[in-house]
């Protein structure tokens, strides 16, 4: 069945094979119902084909630093090795020409210099790294990832995540949003008898937000995530939604509203 058979048709409920929910996948339904449906297909290579040079340079960010906290973090790992371990993950042929490729590589240097310059100061304990937490909410199994778990000076433990973003969250957009409240409550399950809080960290700015969600203030974000699944697990149509998301969509070559 090709793709325009979807637009506008109505089809058998999606077979999600078990696989969890992330908060990407609820953002992709509100954004577009065919975005969501067909993203449950793309392969790698279709994906890659539009992942775009800032997307490139956070993975390539991110993986290199998930490398140096598995060997001890910053403290322990030199900046020379950070920065091969960087230049390891970079795929510039991601990047949309010569010019894109030499700036992006340039931050991400920058970047990571910085981070490690700000975090030589032992003082936290590595608690995990790269964790996939999965919490069930309302029926529907939801997973969520830090890309490290600290325990912090206070004694705290801390689930966190890097952005590269050129416009990172406000502390205001992290109270609102499922994604934040998604991860502290697969958190919360994980670590249940810790004092526990997520971070948002920003390595364009090298600083973050670091919060904590009473019940109160989760009920609405829960109820967002679950809402959403109830949707999407009985779905029958997926229209399209198009607009300035389509240009980097990762499911662009299957959609019948881009052919």
């Amino acid at each position: 069945m090709g793709s325009e058979d979807f637009d506008g048709q109505v089809i058998e409920p999606l077979d999600l094979g078990g696989r969890p929910l992330t908060a990407r996948a609820i953002v992709d339904w509100h954004e577009c119902p065919m975005k969501f449906m067909l993203s449950q297909f793309v392969g790698h290579a279709e994906s890659r084909r539009f992942i775009g040079g800032p997307a490139a340079l956070h993975q390539a960010v991110r993986d290199a630093l998930v490398e140096c906290y598995r060997l001890g973090g910053p403290p322990r790992v030199p900046l020379s090795d950070l920065l091969a371990m960087f230049e390891q993950h970079w795929d510039g042929g991601l990047c949309a020409d010569s010019l894109e490729e030499e700036r992006l590589h340039a931050l991400g240097v920058k970047m990571l210099s910085e981070y490690h310059a700000g975090h030589q100061q032992a003082g936290t304990e590595i608690v995990e790294v790269d964790e996939r937490m999965e919490v069930e909410l309302g029926g529907h199994r939801f997973v969520a990832v830090a890309d490290v778990v600290l325990r912090e000076q206070d004694g705290g433990v801390n689930a966190l995540r890097w952005l590269t973003t050129r416009k990172p969250p406000s502390l205001n957009d992290m109270s609102e949003s499922p994604s934040w409240g998604l991860l502290f409550v697969a958190a919360r399950e994980r670590y249940p008898d810790e004092d526990l809080s997520v971070t948002m960290y920003s390595l364009r700015r090298q600083a973050g937000h670091r919060v904590s969600y009473t019940d109160e203030q989760l009920a609405p974000l829960v109820r967002r995530l679950t809402a959403a699944a109830d949707r999407i697990t009985v779905a029958t149509q997926f229209p399209t939604t198009t607009g300035t998301h389509c240009r980097w969509c990762r499911a662009r070559g299957r959609c019948p509203a881009l052919r």
